[in-house]
């Protein structure tokens, strides 16, 4: 099996350097190339070598938005990168990569935004998964960084067209771990768990195969108690 599959890592590396590794658009036409260029004169072009369509415009809310990737008659298609701009100190608001159908995400992506709560506080929000029309769309990962204090929450669960819904997983320094129930964004309940913690996991490890009775945390050396065979 091991020499099977270092052939077959072989056989892909060369057909990567065989072909234009850079190719995005699978069937290209003059009309794909044409629709390209189409938007904008000055700001749109076609690139030949690498098989993509390249588009910067500024949007109607004063961002400015720079596409690569993938183009079709329909828009922006396949693999893609989106980076959105502030236009007034030109700084990365928000960026986007992986695959698009119709201009939309859609498919598996990895999405990236920096924005103000409904608390007013600036956060970064980093979300990887599958999109389905610009909205997240089956399992996703989730994470959320508090600009102001760096308080970070992880978030690994299930979303329908852009809302989470059903069951998911919370981590959070404050409180541990949580199993959240959610419906249409909405919360519905939520239960705190032990056996997600990363020490418990670690605890249980030591306890079973080294037989270590405690283990202390590395960060603040908060002893874990063992964990009895009828937990």
């Amino acid at each position: 099996m091991m020499k099977s599959s270092k052939f077959n890592i072989l056989f892909i590396l060369f057909s990567l350097f065989a072909t234009n590794v850079y190719s995005q658009t699978i069937e290209v036409s003059e009309d794909i190339k044409a629709h390209c260029k189409s938007y904008d004169i000055e700001h749109a072009f076609w690139s030949d070598s690498e098989n993509v369509c390249i588009h910067t415009f500024k949007s109607k809310d004063d961002e400015i938005f720079h596409y690569v990737g993938g183009w079709s008659l329909t828009g922006a298609s396949g693999y893609g990168q989106l980076y959105v701009y502030n236009s007034k100190d030109g700084s990365l608001v928000g960026l986007y990569k992986g695959q698009f159908k119709d201009s939309l995400f859609h498919g598996f992506g990895h999405f990236e935004e920096t924005y103000f709560n409904t608390e007013g506080v600036s956060v970064t929000r980093t979300s990887i998964g599958n999109w389905s029309e610009d909205g997240a769309h089956g399992f996703i990962y989730q994470k959320i960084i508090n600009n102001d204090t760096q308080e970070v929450s992880t978030f690994y669960g299930d979303m329908k067209n852009g809302y989470k819904e059903g069951n998911s997983v919370i981590f959070t320094k404050e409180m541990g771990v949580s199993n959240v129930i959610w419906k249409d964004s909405e919360y519905v309940s939520h239960t705190s768990s032990q056996l997600f913690l990363d020490e418990t996991a670690y605890a249980w490890v030591q306890y079973k195969y080294f037989d270590n009775e405690t283990v202390l945390q590395k960060n603040d050396n908060v002893e874990i108690t063992k964990i009895s065979k009828e937990e």
